[in-house]
């Protein structure tokens, strides 16, 4: 037996809004190709998207976060994500069965939050509840996608101090989660942070490392659910044009790992430069 964890009410809200999105976006881009968003949603929901983008990006670029997402479900809100759920539940309910009647309640009690009126504590409780449900039950749905996803634990983000994001939405490449080329420039002495969650449906701890450039390598472990935190302290032996940090995740402790030694992986490239005022003539 373990305690249950009930979860702040703004990431109770969070965990079911990227539980659904999550779900949409699988569900809906198998049915209707590249241009479900236009058949999905309408150009009303659409219309206030670019001007949240505009502020992401004035908000939070400016403070050196390298990217935002552009215009997409990321910027659809609770009322939003429930008007399509009802709309398209013949194509949810596989996965959601008869849960809209939950998220109707988590709405009305967002709108709670949302006017800055406290949560009593069974209120609380519901919401942690509601946003642990619903993501369980996309969860398991993924898996009956890839019956293995049943045995083994996933990924699920990974960001970078830098704001350079990975999120899966276009589903995992065999091992790979995925991967992206930054293109930032780092040097010798800089420390680099990553952030990354997993979910695993037996909630196992989970392990996750890195190996640097130079052979170094560092670990962290995390539970379910909750973030994962690494550091990379460049050394000069990480120098070079295409350094990789390529994080792994397992299920600690398991007998068996989904590929040899791990259950999968992402991956995040940078351009690691000489020490600032290093002299190639020298």
């Amino acid at each position: 037996m373990w305690d249950m964890v009930t979860l702040e009410p703004s990431t109770a809200i969070a965990t079911c809004e990227n539980a659904l999105r999550h779900l949409m976006g699988h569900v809906f881009l198998k049915k209707y190709g590249a241009g479900w968003i236009e058949e999905v949603t309408t150009e009303k929901q659409r219309q206030g998207w670019p001007e949240r983008v505009e502020a992401e990006r004035n908000t939070r670029e400016r403070r050196g976060v390298a990217e935002t997402d552009g215009p997409g479900l990321t910027y659809a809100n609770m009322y939003d994500l429930l008007l399509i759920a009802k709309k398209y539940w013949s194509d949810l309910s596989p996965a959601l069965r008869d849960a809209y009647s939950l998220l109707e309640r988590m709405e009305k009690i967002r709108n709670t939050t949302a006017h800055g009126r406290p949560l009593v504590t069974f209120e609380r409780e519901l919401l942690s509840g509601i946003a642990g449900q619903i993501r369980n039950q996309v969860t398991l749905y993924m898996s009956t996608q890839d019956p293995a996803g049943e045995i083994y634990p996933r990924i699920e983000s990974a960001v970078d101090c830098f704001g350079h994001r990975l999120t899966g939405r276009d589903g995992p490449i065999g091992e790979l989660f995925e991967g992206k080329v930054t293109g930032a420039i780092i040097h010798p002495g800089d420390r680099v942070q990553f952030a990354m969650t997993g979910f695993d449906t037996h909630d196992r701890p989970l392990e996750w490392w890195f190996t640097t450039p130079s052979s170094l390598r560092v670990t962290s472990v995390s539970n379910s659910r909750e973030e994962a935190a690494l550091e990379w302290i460049v050394t000069e032996g990480d120098v070079g044009e295409t350094a990789v940090i390529d994080i792994h995740m397992r299920a600690e402790g398991s007998q068996y790992q989904r590929y040899h030694g791990f259950d999968q992986r992402a991956y995040f490239q940078y351009v690691v430069r000489p020490p600032v005022g290093y002299d190639p003539k020298q």
